[in-house]
């Protein structure tokens, strides 16, 4: 019996707790979320601007419902601001407008986005702070100023490629190799080459980017080099083509691109492609304050133009393994 008069305290002690009601979402408070990237090369750039929302039920749901991830129209006022040895030197005002997506991070119907026309206002002696203000009220909610983003210094345009001694895009007994080379631009963290390859099929030509892999920077090294294996560039290929089996010609050049990132942007990058356990969750980089987000610096108009050969000797020219692949080439 004194077994039972113990149990009675702690058996009323647990009805007593499932009756308190818990809620494990805390009070909500505005959080904008922002990704900006600038290149001074596009002629025009955009701004996305969402909010975190907070309920009960699936996250998937509530993401869906536009008046939960999106702000409304006149909500908000978007201003870029460039800075010179401290001092504003510009203000760019951008302009609300629904832009719909068919690929990419924000891939969907129509979304808001926010836009301005920046040719040739982006310059690489200044600094620049992105202000997300309510209008309602003027308050800023959002911004980056206190890292204000340094944009990439071209230093250099030259772009090398070492492909064989042809001094064609092709693969030969010299190695199975493409070697591109390429200096180093100021501010500039990662970089990815791609190969632009044309084709001609029905009297049209068409194109297929074809990423090369990418570059971390690392010490303070003048030039940086990166391989594209022949074999690589084949799969690449075959995989981008592997559905269109029409008859087609490879055009006698192809383009060589440099994109460049900043540190900002290689940080952010790093971190979404970050795996962790589940107990850490997945960890997120953001320089935005007052938010969530990124402002970065991009720069992708670094190119070269090559020849490419014209060769079908067996096992060395590009047109050899060009037929090899199947997907429709003569």
């Amino acid at each position: 019996m004194k077994f039972s008069h113990l149990l009675l305290p702690i058996l009323a002690l647990l009805v007593t707790s499932c009756e308190v009601e818990f809620s494990p979402n805390a009070a909500w408070k505005e959080t904008p979320v922002v990704y900006c990237v600038l290149d001074q090369d596009d002629d025009t750039s955009w701004v996305r601007v969402e909010k975190c929302f907070l309920g009960e039920g699936s996250i998937y749901s509530y993401g869906h419902i536009a008046d939960s991830v999106n702000y409304p129209q006149g909500a908000l006022r978007v201003t870029l601001v460039a800075h010179r040895n401290g001092q504003a030197v510009d203000s760019m005002d951008f302009t609300y407008t629904l832009r719909q997506r068919d690929t990419g991070l924000f891939a969907g119907s129509l979304q808001p986005a926010y836009f301005c026309v920046t040719k040739g206002r982006l310059k690489e002696d200044c600094r620049y702070v992105l202000n997300i203000r309510r209008t309602s009220d003027g308050a800023l909610i959002a911004s980056n100023s206190s890292s204000p983003l340094a944009l990439i210094r071209q230093t250099n345009e030259v772009l090398i490629r070492k492909p064989s001694n042809t001094g064609k895009f092709g693969f030969y007994d010299d190695g199975p190799n493409l070697e591109i080379v390429w200096n180093a631009l100021e501010n500039a963290r990662r970089y990815q080459p791609r190969v632009r390859f044309y084709y001609e099929e029905y009297g049209d030509t068409h194109f297929v980017d074809l990423l090369c892999g990418n570059r971390t920077v690392t010490g303070n090294a003048q030039t940086y080099s990166l391989l594209y294996p022949r074999n690589q560039f084949l799969v690449d290929l075959r995989n981008a083509l592997q559905h269109d089996t029409a008859s087609k010609r490879y055009v006698r050049t192809a383009d060589i691109y440099l994109t460049a990132c900043d540190e900002q942007l290689n940080a952010y990058m790093n971190m979404a492609t970050q795996t962790t356990s589940i107990e850490d969750g997945r960890q997120q980089y953001s320089n935005v304050d007052g938010g969530l987000g990124i402002v970065a610096a991009r720069r992708t108009h670094l190119y070269k133009t090559v020849p490419v050969d014209s060769s079908d000797k067996a096992n060395a020219g590009l047109h050899f393994f060009l037929k090899e692949l199947g997907i429709g080439f003569e």
